[in-house]
């Protein structure tokens, strides 16, 4: 064994080394952090991407066809988002998106998941409520959302399709299907009203 004096200088390498492990540990932490949030999280409006949004629903179908009770999805639209993106330009309709995220969020309850499915199209998925919570819910969004005044815009509607799970005969596909169908109603019924699937 060595007899080497115990020197504050012997010190230094060993604690250097150590706060400098610390730290770099510490930065992939918050990179992979960073990461994950871009891969889960839609750019413009900060909520749920899609991608995101279908592992949730993935995990809500298996709780139910395991513990049974039921579940919603409340799909809409910004009602002619491509006249406001035409008049008012990109970045007000951007705005107006991140407005209109910003408007359902504070309405969702913590259990909701909230995401952008594409375009001017978002989706909630709302745990442990039948398609009369989800209505209701539904129909709250859309007077929120008609009663706010739009920085850039002046007022705007949304068009909303609701749909219950239905654990017997449902898939992903059917589920969707039936909420774009009512949604697609709404579209057809006029605009600004909420209509189930």
């Amino acid at each position: 064994m060595l007899d080497v004096p115990l020197t504050p200088e012997a010190f230094v390498v060993p604690v250097f080394a150590g706060l400098l492990f610390g730290y770099l540990l510490a930065r992939i932490k918050l990179l992979q952090e960073q990461m994950s949030l871009v891969a889960y999280t839609d750019p413009l409006t900060n909520i749920y991407n899609r991608l995101h949004f279908s592992h949730f629903l993935d995990s809500e179908i298996d709780r139910v066809k395991r513990y049974g009770g039921t579940f919603s999805l409340i799909f809409f639209d910004l009602d002619q988002f491509k006249g406001i993106n035409d008049e008012y330009g990109h970045p007000v309709g951007d705005e107006t998106l991140r407005e209109v995220a910003n408007i359902v969020q504070k309405a969702n309850r913590s259990a909701d998941i909230f995401a952008r499915y594409g375009g001017e199209e978002f989706i909630i998925l709302t745990p442990a409520t039948d398609i009369s919570g989800a209505t209701v819910h539904a129909e709250r969004l859309r007077k929120d959302i008609a009663e706010h005044r739009f920085s850039e815009i002046g007022n705007l509607t949304c068009s909303f399709g609701a749909t219950e799970y239905k654990k017997d005969q449902d898939d992903v596909g059917a589920l969707f299907k039936r909420a774009d169908a009512a949604l697609y109603h709404a579209k057809n019924k006029g605009r600004n009203c909420v209509e189930l699937g």
